[in-house]
């Protein structure tokens, strides 16, 4: 198991002075944060929340700067220098690869029972030790674990406390991190098991598989729910897929799936496969159904919230013309006549409203240009990174050349007129 660096590992041992001087040191009408705390709230409960929020935060920050010599390469959440859209491209490209080559297989997606609840304290304990954390850090981390205590409410009246003995807490900014460590075994056990060559023949490799999940189970606590757990067909037949789905003890579902909070084994030219961003603008329209906005309100709606909703998705997939055109609909019948207003007249075209306000416009963006530009920090980043895949470039758009040999001159003459032309 791959160990932090003893110069790292010293890293996270450093004192926590400065870091508690340069909070508290802080102006206390520094503007509040996400949670609409000022620093003066934390300046004057220094001493009932030290001991927690505060070496919570410092201690996560380190863990943060350590996290990627340890975790596992497939594994992008959560630890620095990863993109959790790596696993999703990553993802989606095997599943296209292997539908193209017509060969048989299964998709596993597998739901841990109450995850963060049920993580065993003496096994993560052991993992750090394992990674190479020193006995002080794991003291560290045992201090903000088993500090933990629930109420009871009765009645919506507090009826005693109880200790936690195992779990991480929601909320607590070393969770994430701590969690990702010991998912990281799973990630190692598999492929150990791929070493030995206990992953061979199709049942075979279920058998091993539930296996595995059963013993890691047993081990840190997190459980398998299989009755949450679904397997989804590659190139099989229906009645095949569920003798497997009875095998593994869990349900056999149908394409496409949710991974990641984006569509895997859809279809991006179909219009379909973008209805769940349609829903959630149409659904977030409804809620501002019965306020009162005004013109300028309208406006900052639609910067704010509107505008931004689908970018998580632009950021991976192509937007068809009709679906980009149904998404302005949205927004120019709500900018103009409001929700349950009744219609109205546009008064000024939607390609001047979404104009930089500089000549004249109200800086919405074209939907599809901020599509190209999403896109085109894929190929920024494979570029720098050397990690670049021509398919997947050639996929985004056509205009592109069909061999990229890597150099300088496609960076200068094929990749900065698209962004100047996406930001422009």
């Amino acid at each position: 198991m791959p160990r932090v660096s003893q110069r790292r590992s010293y890293f996270t041992l450093k004192s926590f002075t400065r870091a508690l001087q340069e909070s508290l040191g802080l102006d206390r009408d520094k503007d509040p944060g996400p949670d609409d705390f000022t620093i003066a709230v934390f300046q004057d409960c220094w001493d009932v929340i030290k001991e927690d929020l505060i070496i919570a935060k410092v201690l996560s920050g380190r863990l943060r700067g350590v996290l990627h010599e340890t975790i596992h390469y497939t594994q992008g959440a959560f630890v620095q220098g990863r993109q959790i859209l790596d696993a999703v491209l990553i993802a989606n490209e095997i599943v296209d690869e292997r539908r193209r080559s017509r060969e048989e297989g299964v998709i596993f997606k597998i739901d841990f029972e109450k995850a963060y609840d049920h993580v065993k304290w003496d096994f993560l304990d052991h993992v750090l030790e394992k990674k190479g954390f020193s006995p002080r850090w794991r003291k560290w981390m045992c201090g903000c674990l088993s500090s933990v205590s629930y109420a009871i409410l009765v009645n919506g009246s507090v009826k005693g406390w109880v200790k936690a003995s195992r779990g991480l807490r929601q909320g607590d900014p070393l969770s994430h991190f701590l969690f990702t460590l010991v998912s990281d075994v799973l990630s190692r056990m598999l492929m150990r098991a791929k070493e030995r060559n206990m992953l061979e023949g199709f049942r075979e490799e279920l058998q091993t598989l539930k296996s595995l999940l059963l013993v890691f189970g047993h081990i840190s606590g997190l459980k398998v729910n299989l009755d949450k757990s679904s397997i989804y067909d590659i190139n099989l037949d229906q009645t095949h897929l569920s003798r497997l789905a009875e095998m593994l003890d869990c349900k056999a579902s149908d394409w496409p799936i949710l991974y990641l909070g984006l569509p895997l084994g859809g279809n991006p030219k179909a219009c379909g496969f973008w209805d769940l961003v349609i829903e959630r603008i149409s659904s977030r329209l409804d809620e501002w159904q019965k306020a009162y906005l005004s013109f300028g309100g309208r406006i900052t709606l639609i910067q704010s919230c509107l505008t931004h909703m689908p970018c998580y998705f632009l950021s991976l997939f192509k937007l068809p013309a009709s679906v980009a055109a149904k998404i302005e609909r949205l927004q120019r019948d709500f900018l103009w006549s409001g929700i349950g207003e009744g219609k109205r007249d546009h008064l000024v075209r939607w390609d001047v409203v979404c104009k930089p306000k500089a000549i004249g416009g109200l800086g919405f963006g074209n939907i599809s240009l901020r599509n190209l530009a999403l896109l085109g920090k894929w190929l920024w980043s494979k570029m720098v990174t050397s990690l670049f895949l021509e398919g997947y470039c050639t996929s985004l758009s056509g205009v592109f050349l069909i061999y990229l040999d890597f150099l300088s001159k496609f960076v200068w003459n094929s990749q900065v007129p698209f962004k100047v032309k996406s930001f422009g």
